[in-house]
């Protein structure tokens, strides 16, 4: 009996040893996967952390190198150090804890970290900023062939943009963000946002505030300058310079923190200030209710030249009262008017308004042709200048910035009228020049 119980447990012993012995064979696997799984992650987080240090969170009101220097780093490392040509705005380090060896920074895996972001293509051609950061994985292998992987300008291999990167036998175990391999368009970062004013100004002539305290901003008697709180360049300190007409002050900037003002144009002070936070693709409007206008006879004249070619003889009116003698068609006239007046321009033979608008606080030409006049493209494309603002016979029709895929825009322009373009110090560009056909102007 003593020899059969002993039997029985040995038995029992080797199958206990059989079953941990299969156990074994599935569970190791399973441990080294979850390893991977866990490895794979912290460097999915590594990753996360350069990408936010580069652009910041908004959610957080943060904004990275980017916003801070006004740039994308040229290479990771100026991340961690300030890059050699000292530029305004770094507040780094903006990583911590990261390996570097040979001024290379390396991931958890041992291999060189692989930042994309490529320069703009030359305009007309626009397109969103990219940017992504890649691991070569365990393998540590990848089509990127670059010497540094981690300089932007030097990227070699499938582009995180082509559908067919995640295929790619080198970039099989490769570890991104964010997960382009997923979706391609997630390589796109918009790193622009749009500033948008509205301006109603409270006109002090006793007709009007009568009727309605405030009217629709008057073009011409506000400036507003932007500036940048981290990046001003001592050369060009302004991120924009516009001279305000409704419609008109709208303004791309990359995302950061900016200092913006509104002063009576050509004056040093302002009447109105904010410190403003620019989110990457976000609009972020004000709207102001101002003083500064008087459009009585308080202020000096100017005058309104009104070219007439519409076939019919018009009146133009200042207030509901003639503003000049009727002017035949074809003919010119320049009576003068007071600035920031409502103006009407009728029909003498009908009495039937065929234009209103608000007088600038500028000598103004109108021109009126006998049904739709031509209409013709201008497009200005910016690489070189902050921001540049486009007027249409004196009154701001828009801006074009030097960033992302807003560098470029095209703008109706009517035969006829006269451009000019001013930079971010309101310097002009070029001289004036009229509109005769379409055109296109690179800066």
């Amino acid at each position: 009996m003593k020899n059969s119980a002993a039997g029985a447990s040995l038995l029992e012993i080797i199958l206990i040893l059989t079953v941990l012995a299969v156990m074994a064979s599935l569970f190791v696997p399973l441990a080294s996967g979850l390893v991977d799984v866990q490895r794979s992650n912290g460097q999915t987080d590594e990753l996360k952390a350069i990408y936010t240090a580069i652009v910041g969170d908004p959610k957080s009101n943060t904004f990275g190198y980017l916003g801070d220097v006004g740039f994308f780093p040229s290479s990771l490392l100026d991340l961690v150090q300030r890059p050699a040509w000292n530029p305004p705005g770094w507040n780094g380090p903006y990583l911590s804890n990261v390996r570097i060896e040979n001024g290379i920074l390396y991931d958890q895996l041992g291999g060189a970290v692989e930042y994309f972001q490529p320069a703009p293509p030359l305009p007309p051609t626009v397109a969103t900023d990219q940017l992504a950061l890649i691991s070569k994985g365990p393998d540590r292998s990848s089509t990127n062939t670059a010497t540094n992987p981690n300089q932007s300008g030097t990227f070699n291999g499938t582009l995180p943009s082509n559908s067919g990167y995640g295929s790619a036998i080198s970039n099989a175990d490769n570890i991104v963000y964010p997960a382009f391999t997923d979706n391609t368009n997630l390589v796109n970062y918009q790193s622009l946002g749009t500033v948008v004013f509205n301006i109603n100004d409270f006109d002090e002539n006793t007709v009007v505030a009568n009727a309605v305290n405030f009217m629709p901003g008057c073009a011409g008697v506000y400036d507003i300058i932007i500036s940048s709180l981290t990046h001003p360049d001592p050369s060009y300190p302004n991120e924009a310079y516009i001279t305000y007409a409704p419609g008109g002050a709208s303004v791309d900037l990359l995302q950061g923190n900016y200092l913006a003002k509104v002063m009576i144009s050509g004056s040093r002070y302002a009447l109105w200030q904010e410190q403003i936070s620019v989110q990457p693709g976000k609009t972020l409007t004000r709207n102001l209710w101002l003083p500064g206008v008087n459009s009585s006879n308080l202020l000096s004249t100017v005058g309104l030249t009104i070219s007439n070619n519409s076939g019919v003889s018009l009146q133009p009116q200042q207030y509901g009262s003639a503003l000049g003698a009727v002017i035949a068609s074809p003919g010119t006239s320049t009576p003068l008017a007071r600035r920031c007046a409502r103006i009407n321009v009728q029909n003498s033979a009908t009495n039937a308004i065929i234009d209103s608008f608000i007088m600038p606080n500028f000598s103004y030409i109108k021109r009126y042709v006998t049904g739709s006049p031509a209409v013709y493209t201008l497009t200005v494309s910016n690489t070189s200048i902050n921001t540049l603002a486009i007027y249409d016979d004196g009154v701001l029709t828009g801006t074009v910035g030097m960033r992302g895929n807003k560098r470029s825009k095209t703008f109706s322009i009517k035969s006829g009228d006269v451009i000019t373009i001013r930079d971010d110090n309101n310097a002009l560009v070029e001289p004036a020049f009229t509109i005769v056909g379409n055109i296109t102007k690179n800066y």
